[in-house]
């Protein structure tokens, strides 16, 4: 959290913070930025003593980690010099136009990730565009606030807090211009420094999917594009994930563990050393999305996890899951988020990830996703071998998905 000094700008802040320098802040706005906090932590304060005291005692008997996190070799390292694993969870309100009906969502989300399932890590996307504008020249301190509650909530339960900066949800105008980082991700990740810079919980997760691609272009063009930038589409992204992440340590000064994402929705992080792609600042976990390919342990192992069996880097799973497709044909399943032989390979996958010391962020607590009704976030879904399908209309038990594989993991790995 920021320090406050009697100005209502956050001490030591230049143009980020929670009101920009030289506003005049009158008592109205800022009643209403303070009870756009308060309000949906009341809302979680009052609906968590409805739980039973099992959740309280298995809350309390998992494993917590307290930063700073440091990188040695191709593990990261908690402040007391122990191996740090991130067993997480995403939430992704904020990352909606519609945000500020769903926060609460998001913190009662939250407050399950921490009581019931086992977690030490919460991972919150936020899209950038919502806090500073398309062109970075606004800011929003009701957001701003909204953040920090997330952020305030999930500490006072000792996660470990990622922020992810998100601009997938920009209109379609907008998001063609924003398929990689921009000038205004600088801006965005200069104003989040303000804030959390200096906080020993949170991890940068600096872009969100970057996606200067199309399919089949030349692995080399797909890695320069994302290291580098350049003109991709009509657009010309002047800087690429090396630069966005010397900017976010060395200028920003960001002493924060960072998470980058790889090319092509960071899918897959093949090609890296052939194409001299990795990114030379400190502190640097790489974080791998819906791996796609065969479910094995010879397709991860090229995707990914070579980085960590070679000696390179850390890795992260940055979001995993797999649910079967809403029973409706019209409707297109995202790849890589249902395995035709998920019940057997996603143990698997889970084990081959645990041999490797690499964590995994579970996405997310949606009914369908992980739990079958918002209404019991602590009640997972499941799967069935005899009945798992990805066809949507050819579904007889539809509704499946990890949930429970997941919960049983975090448990195992982190209780």
């Amino acid at each position: 959290m920021a320090t406050w000094n009697g100005s209502m700008t956050p001490a030591g802040s230049g143009r980020g913070g929670g009101w920009r320098p030289g506003w005049r802040m009158n008592w109205h706005a800022l009643a209403w930025g303070v009870a756009l906090v308060l309000a949906p932590l009341l809302v979680v304060v009052l609906l968590l003593p409805l739980g039973d005291g099992g959740s309280t005692a298995k809350a309390s008997a998992c494993g917590k980690a307290v930063g700073p996190f440091t990188v040695r070799g191709t593990k990261v390292l908690a402040k007391n010099g122990s191996v740090f694993i991130s067993y997480g969870m995403t939430v992704s309100g904020l990352q909606e136009g519609n945000w500020t009906g769903l926060v609460t969502e998001d913190l009662v989300k939250i407050a399950a990730t921490a009581n019931d399932w086992c977690a030490n890590t919460i991972r919150i996307q936020i899209n950038q565009d919502l806090l500073i504008g398309p062109t970075a020249t606004s800011w929003d301190p009701e957001y701003m606030a909204a953040i920090e509650s997330e952020v305030s909530l999930a500490e006072s339960y000792h996660l470990v807090v990622v922020l992810n900066d998100e601009t997938n949800f920009a209109p379609m105008a907008i998001r063609h211009y924003q398929a990689g980082p921009t000038l205004g991700t600088e801006v965005f990740w200069k104003d989040m420094t303000r804030f959390y810079g200096n906080d020993p919980q949170v991890i940068f997760d600096l872009y969100n999917e970057p996606r200067t691609s199309v399919p089949y272009m030349p692995d080399s063009t797909l890695w320069r594009l994302w290291l580098n930038g350049g003109t991709f589409k009509r657009v010309y992204y002047p800087f690429g994930m090396a630069a966005l992440a010397a900017y976010v340590r060395n200028t920003a000064g960001s002493h924060n563990l960072f998470w980058i994402e790889g090319p092509r929705y960071s899918l897959s992080f093949e090609g890296m050393i052939r194409y001299h792609a990795l990114i030379h600042v400190s502190g640097v976990v790489y974080a791998i999305h819906h791996a796609q390919g065969q479910h094995n342990a010879a397709a991860w192992n090229a995707a990914f996890g070579y980085l960590v069996t070679d000696g390179i880097a850390p890795v992260v799973n940055g979001e995993f899951t797999n649910y079967e497709p809403h029973p409706n044909p019209a409707i297109d399943l995202i790849p890589g988020y249902c395995w035709p032989d998920a019940p057997t390979t996603v143990p698997q996958y889970l084990n081959y990830l645990t041999s490797l010391g690499i964590g995994v962020s579970a996405y997310q607590l949606v009914p369908g996703w992980l739990i079958s009704s918002e209404k019991h976030l602590d009640s997972p879904t499941t799967m069935n071998a005899k009945t798992w399908s990805c066809q949507p209309d050819r579904e007889t038990q539809p509704g499946q998905s990890a949930g429970a594989l997941i919960m049983s993991y975090f448990e195992q790995q982190n209780g």
